[in-house]
């Protein structure tokens, strides 16, 4: 039961991250909305943190390969919350698009560290390590001041 209601939150606060970028790119939003933006997009890295956390509690023996991927799903999460800040800081549409590229790489790299748990072969290994590096290249780049946008 309380994994249901959480995979309830998280489709919630999935569904809020979503509907709110999408506002954000046709117009500038309110402080409320910039509020609410920014807390589902906290729940969700602590979401993606719990996964890699839960990963990490539940490994079993030596496993090299496997601890190194949760270590990178970790340090990605880290990457996130910091680029969140950022966006916090300097809440300006470029930050926006960045944070919502970057959140969506490391999503992508969850799901393959998921794949690879499943099936632990070359292949998903090595899709892993591949999706690790596009996220670890969506930590910079994001703007540390404000810059002048055109407002229409």
């Amino acid at each position: 039961m309380l994994e249901l209601i959480k995979e309830r939150k998280v489709l919630k606060d999935n569904g809020t991250f979503f509907n709110l970028l999408r506002l954000s790119l046709e117009r500038e939003l309110n402080e409320k909305e910039k509020s609410k933006f920014l807390e589902s997009s906290y729940r969700n890295i602590t979401y993606l943190e719990e996964e890699f956390k839960n990963a990490q509690e539940n490994v079993i023996g030596n496993l090299i390969i496997y601890n190194s991927l949760i270590y990178n799903g970790i340090t990605l999460v880290n990457d996130l919350r910091n680029g969140l800040n950022i966006t916090k800081d300097n809440f300006i549409k470029e930050n926006i698009k960045q944070f919502s590229a970057h959140y969506q790489t490391v999503k992508e790299y969850e799901e393959a560290f998921l794949e690879y748990r499943e099936s632990s072969t070359n292949e998903s290994y090595d899709k892993t390590i591949e999706k690790f590096e596009e996220a670890i290249d969506y930590s910079e780049g994001y703007t540390l001041e404000k810059t002048l946008t055109k407002t229409s």
